[in-house]
């Protein structure tokens, strides 16, 4: 019976194979470990030609893709629709000042296009780790990629995944509303040298205040709302079609980060980083 299932596995794996037009030996390292429901999922994020050169250029690109084959849809939902959300409440709150103030706006662009790929990045399983040696290393080095990951992990593993990447979320969101936040003061500082009458004052947020305030956000609301995506999305994957798998994932990316939003603000107010009126010149869309 085992030899009759390994020769039915053989067979569904040259199928797949002669249906994208891949040798075995064409396979990147690590392919052929794969189920053929893996190899399946991994075959069509192969097929796409970008995909393809940075599962064949970018060693630690690959080893997320064989882990997870919809990383990399994960990540272009973030970085468009999630970005996009986010710019739409940044040109809302600019208005009719959004031309004046377009190095504000490609600041924010950029920041959050960071932020998006290291949340995703972060919480991303990936294959050929490093075997854990002896002591903090190797506890880190044991914890799953995500706390609801499948796998036998303690109560204790999980929970410390939950604190160990909401601690980088929350390094991550206060260095990027750092970084962020300095480079408008700099941006309106130049503005004001080369057009003093013509730069009006910028309502910028305190620098370490408002960092402070996104390290913390990205800790108490980020970190368990993606963990809890990642959780929902590798049961969807599991049961559905890939391509059902994929719209639930834009469904429930783009929800969060409307609830994200949301949540921002509520949590400015409760910090007293923001006041009521002045959400919607400073909230700017950010919508991790």
């Amino acid at each position: 019976g085992g030899d009759d299932g390994e020769e039915g596995e053989e067979g569904e794996i040259a199928a797949l194979l002669k249906q994208y037009g891949v040798l075995a030996s064409q396979l990147p390292k690590g392919a052929e470990k794969l189920d053929p429901k893996a190899l399946g999922r991994f075959l069509e994020a192969y097929s796409n030609k970008l995909s393809k050169w940075l599962i064949d250029t970018w060693p630690a690109w690959r080893d997320k893709v064989l882990a997870d084959p919809e990383f990399g849809y994960k990540l272009m939902v973030e970085e468009t629709v999630g970005l996009g959300l986010a710019m739409s409440g940044t040109v809302a709150a600019r208005g009719k000042d959004l031309l004046k103030e377009l190095d504000f706006f490609f600041t924010d662009c950029a920041v959050g296009a960071v932020i998006n790929f290291v949340i995703i990045w972060l919480l991303a399983p990936s294959v050929g780790k490093a075997a854990a040696t002896t002591g903090l290393a190797a506890a880190v080095g044991n914890l799953p990629a995500f706390a609801l990951a499948e796998g036998k992990y303690s109560v204790a593993q999980r929970v410390g995944a939950g604190v160990y990447k909401g601690s980088l979320f929350s390094a991550c969101g206060f260095l990027g509303s750092l970084g962020g936040t300095t480079l408008a003061y700099i941006l309106f500082q130049v503005r004001k040298l080369l057009n003093p009458e013509g730069t009006q004052a910028a309502a910028l947020p305190n620098v370490l205040a408002n960092s402070l305030g996104w390290g913390s956000f990205m800790f108490v609301s980020t970190n368990p709302r993606y963990q809890l995506i990642n959780g929902i999305e590798q049961v969807m994957y599991k049961a559905l079609p890939t391509g059902a798998g994929k719209a639930g994932s834009l469904v429930l990316r783009t929800g969060n980060n409307m609830v994200g939003g949301a949540t921002w603000v509520l949590w400015a107010r409760f910090i007293g980083l923001q006041k009521q009126s002045e959400d919607q010149g400073n909230g700017k869309g950010k919508k991790k």
